[in-house]
């Protein structure tokens, strides 16, 4: 965040500005450092997705370079993205899933999850776009 000038809006899948955990105790400071002196948090508004296979979609720049994903349960809000590049599409699963063992075993991330079920969903949602698009190259949470 210290990167992006502080102009630059920021925006949130729904529900995300207002949920709050137990562990959000910990990382709160930090995220009201990196969102002091910038405009209020926006939240996207999602189409659902005509065929049904994602919960929403937006093309954020609305020129199909790059989407958002709704993909809840790591948190309400949670988005995964889909930039199209000159190599192809990358699939970005944000905390959807962290790992490439659990990307290829189906298995969602550990105990900070909001809603295990909705997350499980999300991730076989991306498991089964990334599956449709064979060249996709898709980069997890918490791995390079």
């Amino acid at each position: 965040m210290p990167d992006i000038p502080k102009d630059v809006p920021i925006y949130t899948g729904p529900g995300e500005p207002e949920y709050s955990n137990f562990e959000n105790m910990f990382v709160q400071g930090m995220e009201d450092r990196f969102l002091e002196g910038r405009p209020a948090l926006q939240e996207f508004q999602f189409s659902k997705d005509p065929g049904g296979k994602l919960e929403g979609v937006i093309d954020v720049f609305g020129d199909g370079s790059f989407f958002a994903i709704q993909s809840p349960g790591h948190t309400p809000g949670h988005m995964a993205f889909v930039a199209r590049t000159t190599t192809g599409p990358v699939l970005l699963t944000g905390d959807t899933c962290h790992t490439r063992w659990g990307w290829e075993n189906g298995v969602e991330p550990g105990s900070f999850i909001d809603d295990r079920e909705r997350n499980r969903k999300s991730l076989l949602a991306l498991k089964a776009l990334s599956e449709r698009h064979p060249k996709m190259i898709v980069k997890l949470g918490h791995q390079p």
